[in-house]
């Protein structure tokens, strides 16, 4: 499989925020929002190649920790062996996250893993991108998060929570950070965030790890 980095850190958003955490990033995804904070990940034939066994061995090796969480790129891309390593995962009894954009089928192996974050895209990243809305039916321990950068993607996920179960995924919403090196010069549009999130009684879930380290890799 296409690997862009291992590595051990904290996590910085949704339901885990502030946990330890092992990070799997696979290389390659379906979609190129203008925005996105892992472009290097995005191309499929960057990253490194190799087997599932070696990937389970070097994640494990990193950390003592019982949580891990594979991101990309979009690991759904590499569904079979993702689908194969969640399953060695489990076999040592990991608690599984996957981040995911929402766009593909929720694979027949998605029970195993412990809470998805899907990240369903606003107009602001992909004006036109239709999300799979099978997503929007996941268990409650799986999340929903919607990344707003204007008053437009705010209206866009106001719109489809309201289309989610009551006893559906958890809802997160992620203000977009422009500038993480001065996250404190962004207050006004991360308050207006805070009001819309206890208007609409659900998470507002901040990148810790951007605020603690900016936009960096590895972390």
């Amino acid at each position: 499989m296409r690997i862009n980095e291992i590595f051990y850190s904290i996590q910085g958003e949704g339901r885990y925020a502030g946990l330890p955490t092992i990070f799997i990033r696979t290389q390659g995804c379906n979609l190129q929002c203008p925005y996105c904070d892992t472009g290097y990940a995005q191309m499929p034939a960057f990253g490194k190649e190799l087997g599932v066994e070696t990937v389970l061995i070097e994640a494990l090796s990193t950390s003592l920790c019982r949580y891990v969480c594979i991101t990309g790129g979009e690991p759904l891309t590499q569904g079979q062996e993702v689908g194969d390593l969640v399953r060695h995962l489990k076999r040592f009894f990991y608690n599984i996250s996957i981040e995911t954009n929402g766009t593909m089928n929720p694979p027949i192996w998605s029970n195993l893993v412990d809470s998805w974050c899907v990240d369903i895209k606003c107009p602001s990243a992909v004006p036109k991108v239709d999300f799979n809305r099978q997503w929007l039916n996941s268990r409650p321990c799986d999340q929903l998060k919607f990344v707003v950068s204007d008053d437009a993607d705010v209206s866009f996920a106001s719109h489809i929570i309201g289309k989610v179960a009551r006893d559906g995924p958890e809802i997160l919403i992620s203000p977009r950070i422009h500038n993480a090196d001065d996250v404190l010069g962004e207050r006004l549009w991360l308050v207006k965030v805070a009001e819309v999130c206890k208007d609409l009684n659900v998470r507002m879930s901040l990148q810790v790890h951007k605020v603690i380290w900016g936009n960096k890799k590895g972390v």
